[in-house]
């Protein structure tokens, strides 16, 4: 048997099939699978900036589920986080729900931090929540305590620079602008001294020359003296190695048997009986010369034949 519908069935059956298309489709945009199986979870934050409904949910990086709603309760001062999750993802019930920033212009989105429990959240249970510091929260914190310090060192460098012009009177500043002009004479005067000295460039020259040349002379003369030290350490060798001990003990034997008044040497310096006999004889040659002078006759005999 053939159904026949009438004009107004069909266009009835026409408006059904577009509105659960626009149904699906809406459903699908907000990132809801209405032909899967899923479990609802709530959270509770104190804060949710920044959180959108129907934004998704990630289990490390992987999507599992969208944000379904967002609710205040004013007299708890709470918000309540509705989540949808596929049915297929056990939840153990130390898992965190984690609110962190999903871009650097501020958007946020949730995620699930598994927990290590054997036991598994059910259908409707509540969620741990945390919320990660965002990084223009983190540049906050960061740069208002630096904004507080930067406005107390202006403030105190601005009493400082009105203590010393408190300080510094009228003669102090004629004195301060008298240094300042005797730097800038100075200063005029060593560029002075350096245009000079680029001026007497070939002199200086010819002088680092001279102290050249004097150096190498200097060195010609150290090698003459180290050669004069080694002849005097080969002398001090020689010296070393001679019998200076045997020689000083010949020596000593000599002066002992001059010393000694019973030998040869001794009895010659120490008795006067032979400088008294050469005495005598000098007295006796001296008479003898002296009589031979005055009567010659007497001891030199001249023959004529």
């Amino acid at each position: 048997m053939k159904l026949k519908l009438t004009r107004e069935q069909k266009i009835g059956l026409f408006a059904i099939i577009t509105l659960a298309s626009i149904y699906v489709v809406v459903n699908y945009l907000k990132g809801k699978d209405l032909f899967s199986s899923t479990n609802t979870y709530y959270t509770v934050y104190h804060n949710v900036e920044g959180l959108n409904s129907t934004g998704p949910v990630y289990i490390r990086g992987l999507k599992v589920g969208t944000v379904e709603s967002v609710d205040y309760l004013q007299e708890r001062d709470e918000f309540i986080v509705k989540l949808k999750l596929k049915s297929s993802y056990n939840i153990p019930e130390n898992s965190v729900a984690e609110i962190y920033s999903a871009d650097l212009l501020g958007t946020k989105a949730l995620r699930v931090n598994i927990g290590n429990s054997k036991t598994y959240l059910k259908d409707k249970g509540t969620m741990q929540s945390t919320t990660e510091e965002g990084l223009v929260d983190m540049l906050k914190n960061q740069f208002l305590p630096l904004k507080d310090q930067i406005s107390d060192l202006v403030t105190t460098l601005k009493v400082t620079v009105e203590n010393l012009n408190g300080m510094i009177d009228a003669d102090a500043k004629r004195n301060i602008a008298s240094s300042l002009e005797n730097l800038n004479k100075t200063l005029a005067g060593a560029k002075a001294i350096v245009q000079n000295l680029e001026k007497s460039g070939p002199e200086i020259t010819q002088l680092i020359s001279n102290i050249n040349s004097l150096s190498g002379e200097l060195t010609q003369t150290t090698q003459k003296l180290n050669y004069g030290l080694d002849n005097i350490g080969q002398i001090t060798d020689s010296l070393k190695t001679a019998d200076l001990a045997g020689t000083v003990n010949s020596l000593k034997e000599l002066l002992e048997q001059m010393n000694n008044p019973q030998g040869t040497v001794g009895k010659l310096l120490r008795t006067d009986s032979v400088h008294n006999s050469i005495d005598h004889l000098i007295r006796d040659l001296d008479i003898l010369i002296k009589n031979i002078t005055e009567n010659p006759k007497k001891y030199i005999k001249i023959s004529v034949f």
